[in-house]
């Protein structure tokens, strides 16, 4: 069985490191650990991850939104966002990207695990249909 390959985009290394480690428990397979923007489309285009897993706050010139926005440019990948800020225009920016998922830090891992399981089935369940 292929493992569903995750990104993550987070410039604080020790919550990477620990996100890292959930999603292998969880059986997830990591394609890259990115803290910047440019890394992050970087790994993305060499390394075609299934789901992407980013944070809207990032150090350096541009923002997970507009990571996001570039990776979409590439391929239809789901998106999920994290975010210590809640405030109205963040949430309105990332609502406008239709992201898979949205969560607020401190994340409810549960919720996120879900979120994720979610978007697998509805993956697979896809590549059924487009086999008919």
């Amino acid at each position: 069985m292929v493992k569903t390959k995750i990104l993550i985009v987070e410039d604080e290394i020790i919550t990477a490191m620990s996100l890292q480690h959930l999603m292998e428990l969880w059986g997830y397979r990591m394609c890259g650990q990115a803290s910047s923007g440019k890394e992050a489309v970087e790994i993305a285009i060499s390394e075609k991850p299934d789901i992407v897993l980013i944070d809207v706050s990032l150090s350096g010139d541009i923002n997970g939104i507009e990571v996001a926005k570039q990776i979409r440019s590439c391929f239809s990948i789901p998106i999920i966002f994290m975010t210590g800020y809640s405030d109205k225009e963040t949430m309105e920016e990332i609502k406008e990207m239709e992201p898979a998922g949205c969560f607020v830090k401190p994340l409810d891992f549960s919720k996120l695990k879900m979120t994720l399981d979610s978007i697998v089935q509805k993956s697979k369940k896809n590549l059924r249909t487009k086999k008919k």
